[in-house]
């Protein structure tokens, strides 16, 4: 509305900011910080549509560092990618599964352990299936 001829007190008022706000926005400077976050913001973006969306934080974290020579947190790239609305695909699975309720083999000797003399147990299966 400046830009139209109108006083600056004016178009605060119309538009429900307060003056100090409106002064606070036009003589901002970007500070270091700001600067580096968008900087990042553009490097990040960049290589994550190089990776073809494949790269998440780690393989992000580890190509600022091979090609520009940046050390990045990965928790800032994650926050960076996040604001961005990208992610990278999901890794192998990690962990071992819990086979507590999977169900086994059958049970060849009836849950008897105790035998008088080596493979007798055995024997006896092997003999009742012929």
């Amino acid at each position: 509305m400046n830009n139209l001829g109108y006083p600056e007190r004016r178009g605060c008022a119309v538009v429900g900011l307060d003056r100090s706000t409106y002064d606070d926005i036009k003589f901002h400077k970007p500070t270091d910080r700001e600067i580096r976050h968008l900087l990042l913001t553009d490097a990040i973006a960049d290589i994550h549509a190089r990776s073809r969306g494949t790269y998440g934080r780690l393989r992000i974290r580890a190509a600022l560092e091979i090609e520009q020579g940046l050390i990045v947190n990965k928790k800032l790239i994650a926050r960076i990618m996040g604001e961005l609305g990208i992610q990278g695909l999901p890794g192998p699975k990690k962990g071992v599964k819990n086979l507590k309720n999977i169900a086994t083999c059958e049970d060849l000797v009836q849950r008897n352990f105790t035998a008088a003399a080596p493979n007798e147990l055995w024997e006896h299966h092997r003999a009742s299936d012929l």
